[in-house]
């Protein structure tokens, strides 16, 4: 079998990759000084695999707070959104006259025209 036809796989996966980290060291302290990886592993090996696992599992639990504190912001949101949009309605009708009124609630007012959906796709070269 030549060299170029053998593929290696390392695993991408952290928890695989982990592993197969485990498995190297395992092997290797069972050679004990026959082990041909006796230059290359050192006790820092073990402990930065230890660290890495540690950090994987820390980020995960971050992950899944991230998330859970992602559908509190949204779903808290959407309820504001109801809130801002009544008073947006509210306000409107208050300063039905002068809508730019609106702007001292701390709203963006536009008072320039719209284009339509089908004169914006126009202008921008799209078929109808």
């Amino acid at each position: 079998m030549s060299k170029g036809s053998v593929r290696v796989v390392l695993p991408v996966n952290t928890y695989a990759f982990l592993a197969l980290v485990q498995r190297i060291l395992k092997k290797h302290n069972e050679e004990g000084q026959d082990s041909p990886l006796a230059m290359l592993m050192k006790a820092s090996v073990e402990e930065k695999r230890a660290r890495c696992l540690e950090v994987q599992q820390r980020a995960e639990a971050l992950r899944r707070e991230v998330e859970q504190l992602m559908g509190e912001k949204n779903r808290l949101q959407k309820e504001l959104l109801g809130t801002v949009r009544s008073a947006r309605d509210i306000l409107l009708g208050i300063y039905a006259q002068s809508p730019k009124d609106l702007g001292e609630w701390g709203f963006e007012v536009n008072d320039t025209p719209q284009k339509s959906a089908k004169k914006a796709s126009a202008a921008a070269g799209e078929a109808p």
